[in-house]
């Protein structure tokens, strides 16, 4: 018997579609984690489905994820975007909780460095950290490894995806924010497994230059030799 088909984990029964907004290039590290999830997903006898889009408009792309994963007659919808970081077991242990909406937190990637998730999204200082303990509230969450039921997206009026614009913060909430926004409306309520979030990673850029902490402790015992 394969090692695959012994985990800790009991998935509820039903298929899952991968949905995965691109634009030209995916991150390698990203396709690293993504064949190791399917590879022990389906293993332990989940039906996956993966399903790319790399249209230009990010809602569109969205829109017509979602569209081919209600075709095929997925009970799941996992969202990861192309820039993540995740362990094989992600899919199975998300799975596990049988929760309508359940997602990782994770930082982003531009200052301030906050995480991703929110109790309250009218006041940006309301964001969960990433720590060890048990499913948490939250009212939104980035949709860069989330899972919901599909049955959901039945329940609303397209389109689906959209951009809102906030009053108070004076900025717009961008369309997995706005997408909460409906759930939470309609009494669905979005859960973090905080201890996943551990093992999420954001990948980024970053540029290389004098201001690296090594290059300023060499420069406090550099001596000018002449």
């Amino acid at each position: 018997m394969s090692i695959y088909k012994q985990t800790a984990w009991s998935p509820p029964k039903g298929s899952v579609s991968i949905l995965v907004p691109v634009n030209d290039m995916v991150h390698s590290h990203f396709s690293y984690s993504l064949s190791n999830l399917i590879k022990t997903t389906t293993q332990v006898g989940v039906e996956t489905h993966l399903f790319f889009d790399g249209s230009t408009i990010l809602i569109n792309q969205r829109e017509s994820l979602i569209e081919q994963a209600l075709q095929v007659g997925s009970e799941w919808v996992l969202w990861l975007d192309s820039d993540m970081m995740f362990p094989p077991s992600t899919l199975l242990r998300l799975l596990n909780h049988n929760e309508d909406l359940v997602g990782c937190n994770y930082m982003k990637r531009s200052y301030p460095f906050k995480t991703t998730a929110f109790t309250d999204t009218e006041n940006w200082e309301n964001w969960i950290p990433i720590q060890y303990g048990d499913l948490q509230d939250a009212e939104a969450v980035g949709l860069g490894c989330c899972l919901m039921k599909i049955s959901l997206f039945k329940e609303l009026k397209k389109p689906y995806f959209e951009y809102t614009y906030q009053e108070k913060t004076k900025d717009w909430g961008g369309e997995d924010f706005t997408l909460f926004k409906k759930f939470n409306k309609l009494g669905h309520q979005l859960k973090i497994d905080m201890n996943l979030s551990n093992e999420i990673y954001h990948i980024g850029t970053f540029a290389y230059g004098r201001t690296m902490s090594s290059n300023n402790n060499k420069k406090k015992t550099w001596k000018d030799k002449k």
